[in-house]
């Protein structure tokens, strides 16, 4: 199985989750949700493999695939003392 790994983080101006990182060559995306971004990557991800065949190893090429999603999301919040 090729696994292949997105790094994503919030944008809490844009309130949006974007593509921060991801080995697979030219996937870009973002979502209002969490779960959106997974979804809206994992939909474009057998196109972009296809089409960026040459810029992976031969032996990731073939599925079956799988998404890894690292998430990192920071907010401050006010604390009563």
């Amino acid at each position: 199985m090729a696994l292949w790994t997105l790094h994503a983080a919030y944008d809490p101006e844009a309130h949006i989750w974007y593509a921060l990182d991801c080995d697979v060559p030219g996937l870009v995306t973002e979502g209002e949700t969490i779960e959106r971004l997974r979804d809206r990557a994992a939909a474009v991800m057998p196109e972009l493999i296809c089409d960026n065949a040459h810029l992976i190893d031969e032996d990731r090429r073939s599925g079956p695939h799988a998404l890894r999603l690292v998430a990192l999301h920071e907010s401050t919040i006010p604390v009563g003392a």
